[in-house]
């Protein structure tokens, strides 16, 4: 979310760019309802997490086959962030559909911290990367009710 963090918004949905890898490239990768902001001196903006939130990674649908307005407005040239203030009518109901479809998802994991260094202490005891898995090695990845044999661990 880079410096957007800190903006004013009630809902993020984070789709894959033209450049992403091919598993995300223009899928929903994940949808926060609901911010709640934590101070963070240690990064240039807000820690943020979410009283609704859904992953779904590679297993997101693909805006441009099943939101084509929201699709080619976002994929004009020079658009990143848009404001739904700012949404023609027909790509605003796209985005009500899909914030809609997570309105009964559970908060974000880290939701009830309070403070950075009750992240920090929450991330250290539940980290979610591997450090690395052996090629040889399969990895079962669960996300939102997709779940995936891979080769290979994604994480460096």
């Amino acid at each position: 979310m880079g410096k957007m963090r800190n903006g004013d918004y009630d809902a993020v949905i984070g789709i894959g760019g033209k450049t992403a890898q091919k598993e995300i490239k223009y899928k929903i990768n994940w949808i926060g309802l609901i911010p709640k902001k934590i101070s963070s001196p240690k990064r240039k903006g807000d820690i943020v997490v979410f009283a609704r939130f859904k992953l779904y990674e590679e297993c997101g649908i693909n805006i441009k086959d099943h939101y084509p307005n929201l699709f080619n407005y976002m994929y004009n040239p020079g658009r990143r962030f848009t404001k739904s203030s700012n949404l023609p009518e027909n790509v605003l109901e796209e985005v009500k559909m899909i914030l809609n479809s997570i309105k009964d998802c559970p908060a974000s994991k880290a939701y009830n911290i309070e403070s950075e260094d009750g992240l920090d202490a929450y991330i250290k005891g539940h980290s979610s990367k591997c450090g690395g898995c052996p090629e040889s090695e399969e990895t079962e990845t669960t996300s939102n009710n997709c779940e995936k044999r891979k080769p290979s661990c994604r994480h460096p």
